[in-house]
């Protein structure tokens, strides 16, 4: 799945450096879970799992843009726990 975060009049450059902050806000978050947070070129590589019976998981890549952040990612978590996922990340792109 995709979604784009528009940011209107901020560049590749300015929406990078913003979520640098990502990491730093998540970390409670990133310490308690198994989540793995990756620098790539463009933005961060996200890999989460958490076995409860089987092992869930969620692959996600955010990426700058100029003007816009492009969340993508697959799952085989139960939707409704994606959905409040990505609803904080989107909350939090929003509000950078």
């Amino acid at each position: 799945m995709k979604k784009t975060i528009e940011k209107p009049g901020k560049t590749k450059e300015q929406l990078l450096e913003s979520l640098e902050e990502l990491k730093e806000s998540f970390k409670e978050k990133i310490d308690d879970n198994k989540i793995q947070l990756t620098k790539i070129t463009d933005g961060y590589k996200i890999r989460a799992e958490k076995r409860i019976i089987m092992k869930f998981w969620v692959d996600a890549e955010i990426v700058a843009q100029d003007g816009a952040y492009e969340i993508s990612w697959e799952s085989n978590a139960p939707q409704s726990k994606v959905e409040e996922a990505m609803e904080g990340i989107e909350k939090f792109l929003q509000d950078i």
